[in-house]
């Protein structure tokens, strides 16, 4: 699915529409994964320099069923970007939801169409799909994806949006182009996170496939097995040597102690990857999606000056790595 008329007439006057043409593909890899779709880069207006993004869940059936994305403390939710505010988020729109973006305001107010969303299927307010939500009351991702801050969900009750597997939700199957819209996304930054998704394959709830899957970059390359044709990206391409692409985004922990800590911890990373975390940064970031402090990675252990840090649980990730397939993740504890 591709921005609507309107959609695309805004484009034109804002910005480079990257990829409009109608898809008929089908994914060439076994199970669902998360791919990252460029739609416009914006030259002009108050969204200049920012780019339009569509996340959809590619499967390898036609009639497989997304019921739900979510996240929780054994399951967690990122969603981030690299700039501040994370996702631009348009003043007419009241919730984080597609379900919520009326297309009859676009022609008033066109940036209205890039507005930054989450979704099962629907792209605004005319289609059948119900997308409902249920948020942890101690962390309420959606209220903060809305504020356009990043997420993080790792709380144990945890936040989901999803739909009710019945009929009337048509857009949740994924139908002839096997993928199902999951979010739009605008923002001048870089994007990454994860995101549990529940999937009935061929529409059968006795056949669940549910993993937390990492948002990768589709690929413009026929003979990738992440193709997506709309593409205008070769990066995070994969081929047929591996048996699918989620194996090759591998987690690695990093250690933190001691936590929980009140002025000083030391980090380790796997002495192994030395090479790869060269010109990389530390986050931390706090469980409402901020990334409150950040170092550059000097080494595989590292002492980190904790004065700046209020108490609070924090999440340790990288950004910068040079080999896109690593990720890595810690828990710091401070404590005042």
């Amino acid at each position: 699915m591709t921005l609507n008329v309107a959609s695309r007439l805004t484009a034109a006057v804002f910005g480079v529409v990257l990829a409009f043409q109608p898809v008929l593909t089908q994914a060439q890899l076994p199970d669902p994964w998360l791919g990252l779709v460029g739609e416009v880069e914006h030259t002009e207006g108050e969204l200049a320099g920012q780019t339009t993004y569509r996340l959809y869940l590619y499967t390898a059936h036609d009639d497989d069923f997304l019921v739900s994305c979510s996240g929780d403390d054994d399951n967690p939710l990122y969603l981030t970007s690299t700039t501040e505010p994370a996702w631009f988020q348009h003043e007419l729109a009241t919730t984080a939801f597609a379900t919520d973006i009326n297309p009859a305001f676009f022609s008033t107010f066109p940036e209205f169409a890039f507005d930054s969303w989450l979704t099962i299927g629907a792209e605004d307010n005319t289609a059948a799909a119900d997308v409902i939500s249920l948020a942890d009351p101690n962390y309420d991702a959606f209220a903060a994806f809305e504020a356009g801050e990043n997420v993080a969900v790792t709380t144990t009750v945890g936040n989901a949006w999803f739909v009710l597997p019945i009929a009337s939700n048509v857009e949740a199957i994924s139908g002839d182009d096997y993928r199902v819209l999951v979010a739009q996304f605008t923002t001048s930054g870089e994007i990454s996170g994860q995101i549990q998704c529940q999937v009935f394959l061929n529409g059968d709830n006795q056949n669940e496939f549910r993993q937390v899957l990492p948002i990768l970059v589709a690929c413009n390359d026929p003979e990738a097995l992440n193709y997506e044709p709309l593409s205008y990206s070769a990066d995070g391409c994969e081929y047929a040597e591996v048996d699918r692409i989620a194996n090759l985004v591998t987690t690695h922990r990093i250690e933190a102690y001691p936590s929980p800590a009140t002025d000083c911890t030391t980090v380790t990373f796997p002495a192994h990857l030395a090479s790869s975390l060269a010109g990389a940064e530390l986050r931390a970031t706090a469980l409402d999606g901020r990334i409150v402090q950040s170092w550059p990675v000097e080494g595989v252990t590292q002492h980190l000056d904790l004065h700046d840090l209020a108490a609070g649980q924090y999440v340790l990730t990288v950004a910068g790595v040079s080999d896109a397939t690593l990720r890595f993740r810690g828990d710091l504890v401070v404590v005042k």
